[in-house]
């Protein structure tokens, strides 16, 4: 019998997104993530969440977005799918263009800077970690 080595996993490469100036750098973000208002498509006045999940070493292991209060897959103004709801993507915000760089861009998404409203929102959405 013939021992095959094995062979490492593949990964396919990533899309390549540009980097979208109004998605805060992973310095800006809490603990919890970022906060933010989707403007247009099937979602438009929703909120989304890009949650960070990290690693022991505290850096970035990946992040989720969830749209928080509007239920199903996200479409663009022209119908076009945009986002599933808990989709994750392990690239660096603000140094990697992401799938939150793509949210941002195709429906418009203006992220929460106010920081009593984020502690609102955290407060009463969120369980503290």
């Amino acid at each position: 019998m013939r021992i095959w080595p094995r062979r490492a996993a593949r990964t396919p490469p990533h899309e390549v997104i540009d980097v979208h100036p109004g998605v805060p750098p992973l310095t800006a973000w809490g603990r919890n993530g970022i906060v933010g208002t989707i403007g247009s498509g099937s979602a438009a006045g929703g909120t989304v969440v890009a949650h960070p999940h990290w690693n022991e070493r505290g850096a970035l292991d990946c992040y989720e977005l969830e749209v928080w209060d509007h239920p199903g897959p996200v479409f663009d103004d022209g119908g076009r799918f945009v986002m599933d709801d808990w989709v994750t993507d392990d690239r660096v915000p603000g140094t990697e263009g992401g799938l939150v760089d793509a949210l941002t861009r195709e429906v418009d998404v203006t992220w929460w800077t106010d920081q009593a409203r984020l502690d609102a929102f955290w407060s009463t959405h969120w369980e503290r970690r």
